[in-house]
């Protein structure tokens, strides 16, 4: 503890195009600089062993660095919002003595989320070589940072500051880790120059293919009878440069400068886009996961490109930033940076009706407006119906035996204290297709599956046979849901539930492969809930892509790791959101998850993390009021 107290700055100078939002979240008002100080104090690491690695804890660090393969250093997030546009200028950080300790087991790796339920190609736990033979600290300096463009939590756009303490740097060539007690930053921000424009014209705007029009009608006079300003714009009044000059490279790009133009000029908060992938342009992005490996994904549908308009400076997130026209490139392998720097963070509330016939579009409404009148203080509405087994080999798990779809199910009824349970489970041998159908038409608030999907089924295991599966549920089962009037938001976690681009032209284009991955299907499991007639479900979320699951207990601190990071994290947070934070938009309650996950994982420095934002998809009208008005 005789080392000298060591300063750390660095200069972070911004440009600024576009600024301010109306309210702040902070007292920046005017253009002078001002400097913020704030000093974290960390108690001593706790250093336990597992498997011949060494498990470093900190009381007060509640995040766990999740690159895949290096090492698995607990931090601590600080955020902090500005007006949109606010240029940090300079970070500073004095920090407290160092301590130096000598270890003998290399730190543990952070692992490599599972997307299937195949064998791992490599053990769950594979160390970084770049990283673990390299004769430097890690991480390289005491903190990282993040700047991104979005709504907070009382609707503002704002600049958010997010950083992560790292109180324990490694040396892995050494065996040593470097420790301090406490850091003090100093945060100097100068806001905008012009405000952020602050109009109040309309709250919702309907994004629609031109047919469906009509249909929306009764939805935008039933929004608008519940205070919410609504407007309604065809695909060809933004190509036709109706309401702002058409700006873009192509319908996508066209259609997510409508929506900046919309939020500057129309002050709107909720975007609903209606239309199947066909009809409603979608974006790919081309985030690979696992080049020529057993998960290799070089394309994806996200809809949070229509979401993420800004990025910090307030500038427009293109999502293409060395303008190759392929959208959030991040090149393999996972050392190389992003290529494109996406921002991630939702600027709006959005949600699409994933329709493909002027029918589906007139039940999705009926469905809506019958479900706000008419759900508030029913009797069904709270229940809740989880659905899980065991996802993953316990032979994977390095000791532990979760049966993971359980657990996570399990942690989402945690924070659904006041919700009745109904439990579909392999270990209570209720988990059958007749138990599913007639536990979702008794009517639920909530619906959870967790185990493994495609677009057209869903299943999982029983413990130890994992050549089998359970009794699932497919799409014909969807159809035959009968249960009017009492619709649950369902929150799926399996791969490519939610993977909307499907059809069954893929059959000529695709061959064998659009049978063995069920991209022949009509239409997706996730959207043939939300678009059944009498039934199925009021809203869905679910993964467009492969999905991403923690296994066992690396961190040997008695919670399953299916919880604490990647699909488990993100879904289940849903249900803490909702019901602690009483935040009953749905939209706003979705992405509020997106930007949780932003600020406590490694979206930026991790694909697999980008992918578990960039994946998932919101079926549903974003300004619907959970539980109905009252």
């Amino acid at each position: 503890m005789n080392q000298s107290i060591i300063k750390y700055g660095i200069g972070i100078i911004i440009l600024l195009l576009i600024t301010s939002s109306c309210t702040t979240a902070l007292t920046h008002t005017t253009t002078q600089i001002t400097t913020q100080t704030t000093t974290i104090s960390f108690s001593s690491p706790i250093l336990k062993t597992n498997h011949d690695f060494t498990i470093l804890t900190i009381p007060e660090c509640t995040n766990t660095l999740t690159i895949t393969g290096a090492p698995a250093l607990p931090y601590q997030t600080l955020t902090y919002e500005f007006p949109l546009g606010t240029t940090i200028s300079a970070i500073t950080i004095e920090t407290s003595d160092i301590t130096i300790t000598t270890i003998t087991d290399p730190i543990i790796p952070a692992p490599q989320p599972l997307p299937t339920y195949d064998a791992p190609t490599t053990h769950y736990l594979q160390p970084n070589t770049q990283i673990y033979t390299t004769d430097t600290l890690f991480p390289e300096t005491w903190y990282s940072y993040h700047l991104t463009g979005g709504l907070n939590r009382n609707n503002e756009h704002v600049t958010i500051l997010t950083l992560q303490l790292y109180p324990l740097r490694y040396n892995p060539v050494q065996h040593s880790i470097h420790s301090i007690e406490s850091i003090t930053l100093d945060i100097t921000a100068t806001p905008p120059t012009t405000p952020f424009p602050c109009q109040d014209t309309y709250d919702l705007l309907i994004i629609t293919y031109d047919r469906f029009a009509t249909y929306l009608q009764p939805l935008v006079e039933h929004k608008i009878q519940h205070n919410l300003s609504t407007h309604l714009v065809t695909l060809s009044e933004i190509y036709q440069s109706t309401y702002f000059p058409v700006t873009g490279r192509d319908k996508q790009e066209q259609i997510k400068y409508f929506i900046k133009n919309a939020i500057e000029a129309w002050g709107i908060t909720y975007v609903l886009l209606v239309g199947n992938y066909r009809k409603m342009p979608v974006r790919y992005t081309q985030l690979e996961t696992d080049t020529g490996g057993t998960y290799e994904e070089l394309e994806f549908c996200s809809d949070l490109y229509y979401a993420d308009i800004y990025d910090a400076t307030g500038n427009f997130s293109s999502w293409d930033t060395d303008n190759d026209e392929n959208y959030g490139e991040w090149p393999y392998p996972e050392s190389q940076p992003m290529e494109d720097q996406v921002d991630l963070r939702p600027d709006v509330h959005l949600g699409r009706l994933a329709c493909m016939f002027g029918f589906e579009v007139w039940v999705t409404v009926r469905k809506i407006i019958d479900y706000e009148e008419n759900a508030h203080a029913s009797n069904w509405f709270n229940t809740m119906v989880v659905i899980g087994g065991d996802t993953f080999d316990k032979k994977w798990e390095d000791g532990t035996d979760y049966n993971e779809g359980e657990e996570a199910t399990e942690k989402a009824l945690e924070f659904m204290p006041e919700f009745t349970p109904v439990r579909l489970y392999t270990t209570l041998d209720t988990i059958s297709k007749a138990n599913m159908t007639t536990s979702i038409s008794d009517g639920c608030g909530f619906l959870y599956f967790v185990g493994h999907g495609n677009p057209s089924f869903w299943a999982t295991h029983y413990n130890g046979d994992y050549k089998n599966w359970t009794q699932g549920f497919g799409n014909k089962d969807i159809l035959k849901l009968s249960h009017k009037g009492m619709y649950p938001i369902l929150m799926v976690g399996g791969c490519h539930n939610s993977q909307f681009d499907v059809t069954p032209l893929n059959i000529l284009l695709k061959g064998e492969e659009a049978f063995y991955y069920s991209i022949h299907v009509i239409e997706c499991w996730s959207w043939m809930f939300v678009k059944r007639f009498n039934g199925g479900t009021i809203a869905s979320i679910g993964s467009s892509g492969y999905g991403g699951v923690n296994i066992g207990d690396h961190n040997t601190n008695g919670i399953p790791d299916c919880v604490e990071g990647a699909d488990g994290w993100f879904e289940t947070q849903f249900f803490r959101i909702y019901n602690e934070e009483h935040i009953d938009i749905l939209g706003e309650t979705y992405s509020q998850v997106c930007s949780d996950y932003i600020d406590n994982f490694s979206v930026y420095t991790d694909r697999y993390d980008a992918k578990i934002v960039e994946t998932h998809v919101l079926f549903g009208d974003p300004t619907l009021k959970i539980g109905g008005y009252p």
